[in-house]
């Protein structure tokens, strides 16, 4: 499944820090919002007799084996709700059966050097740099990125930010994909392996199924017109592993690269369901047993989420 999902491990956005509109670095976002919502979002046809159909229709229910059945592909909220606690359930079962493996703890040397586990290494000089690239970039997605993104929020009432304690990937997480970029690459610098990590700054937008596909349209436009660049779009609501919408996007003036995406309530509770199961499935030491029923799980949960209407017209970015 190849979607980075925000993990559970890194260090907290801290949200609540006041993050001042006068920054010189932020974005003039007010100004260059449309001021008529009617005229940003573009005529997106969807029948609304099909949000009814589709959120009422449909009462699979989950039993309590992780692997499970394959439920009705119509289900509605109650449902999903319903579904829940035996899911959760089946995951714990997973758990006590194969028990998580204890992961290296990073750490910094008397030397300055700096480590994870026994392949994941970084010089004195590397290290140094890249702290202060860690910490230049959770400054830029505290004080502009989320002043951008809280502001567009506040044009679009059909939408809320969510997750916004793991809006940072913590520096040990971000000194690990560097580390995995620079290894037989002496030539790459720190700066420059952190440049192609997608995600060290990363929002969820929420929307409601009957808002989502106009909701989803109107802030891609909206990510545009504050100044950032898109590099990749990709509708992942035919996937069995993952339903979402997820995006990469750039700032031009620093070159931070931000990931948005955007969830229904139901498809963001399932990908916070299913974040173990992928972590898990990433790891090359997972046994295929395991993976097995890892991904059957994760088929499982998905299952029982609707598309909302009109989202299959979304077309990835770059198009296939």
């Amino acid at each position: 499944m190849p979607v980075d999902r925000p993990d559970p491990a890194d260090d907290p956005a801290q949200p609540g820090q006041d993050h001042r509109a006068d920054d010189p670095r932020a974005p003039d976002v007010a100004a260059r919002l449309p001021l008529d919502h009617a005229n940003r979002v573009a005529v997106h046809r969807a029948n609304q007799a099909q949000v009814e159909q589709a959120y009422s229709a449909g009462h699979g229910r989950a039993g309590d084996d992780i692997r499970g059945g394959t439920p009705d592909a119509g289900v509605d909220r109650s449902s999903w709700a319903e579904a829940l606690p035996s899911l959760r359930a089946a995951w714990v079962q997973h758990e006590d059966r194969y028990p998580e493996r204890e992961r290296a703890a990073p750490q910094t040397h008397a030397d300055g050097s700096w480590s994870s586990g026994e392949t994941r290494k970084l010089t004195p000089e590397q290290n140094a740099e890249a702290t202060k690239a860690c910490a230049d970039i959770h400054d830029e997605g505290r004080r502009v990125a989320l002043l951008a993104m809280r502001q567009i929020e506040a044009a679009n009432p059909d939408c809320r930010l969510a997750g916004l304690e793991h809006m940072l990937k913590g520096e040990d997480r971000l000194k690990e994909k560097i580390a995995d970029a620079v290894r037989g690459r002496p030539g790459l610098t720190a700066t420059q392996a952190l440049s192609i990590v997608p995600d060290p700054v990363r929002f969820t937008y929420e929307y409601s199924p009957d808002r989502y596909a106009d909701g989803v349209l109107a802030d891609v436009e909206h990510l545009k017109e504050v100044g950032l660049e898109e590099l990749k779009l990709k509708n992942l609501w035919s996937d069995e592993q993952y339903k979402g919408i997820n995006s990469q996007w750039r700032r031009p003036e620093t070159g931070l690269r931000i990931e948005v995406q955007f969830h229904t309530p139901a498809s963001l509770e399932a990908k916070e369901l299913t974040h173990k199961a992928y972590e898990r499935i990433r790891n090359p030491d997972t046994s295929p047993a395991e993976r097995d029923e890892l991904e059957a799980f994760q088929r499982r949960v998905n299952a029982l989420l609707d598309t909302p209407p009109g989202t299959t017209e979304i077309p990835d970015f770059p198009e296939k």
